[in-house]
């Protein structure tokens, strides 16, 4: 008898006795319980990581604007890189707010 015959004969005959066994209703409740204080956590944090957005943006505007009036003849090199960081921060908000992982969750 050819061995890949045996194996699948092997296979068929284990697959013929397994029943599948579901986990338990209380493990079934206790991850539906993590999940949704996993969802709260991530709506009460959503406004924080906001406003970190937010105040990490002002203050590299600030920064620029305080170093442009102190440096005057650097100004023109802190331009590109005010455009890099205004673009970057643009994009950021645009893949926070387009992100699936912080969309409130559906019940």
């Amino acid at each position: 008898m050819n061995s890949n015959t045996q194996l699948d004969f092997l296979i068929k005959k284990m697959a013929q006795g397994h029943r599948p066994e579901l986990p338990s209703p209380d493990l079934i409740w206790w991850r539906a319980q993590i999940l949704k204080k996993q969802a709260q956590q991530e709506r009460i944090e959503r406004p924080m990581v906001i406003m970190r957005m937010l105040a990490a943006t002002v203050c590299l505007a600030v920064f620029l604007g305080l170093a442009g009036k102190i440096w005057k003849p650097v100004v023109p090199l802190f331009m590109p890189l005010a455009t890099v960081a205004g673009i970057f921060c643009l994009v950021s908000v645009v893949f926070f707010f387009r992100s699936p992982r912080t969309r409130p969750a559906k019940h």
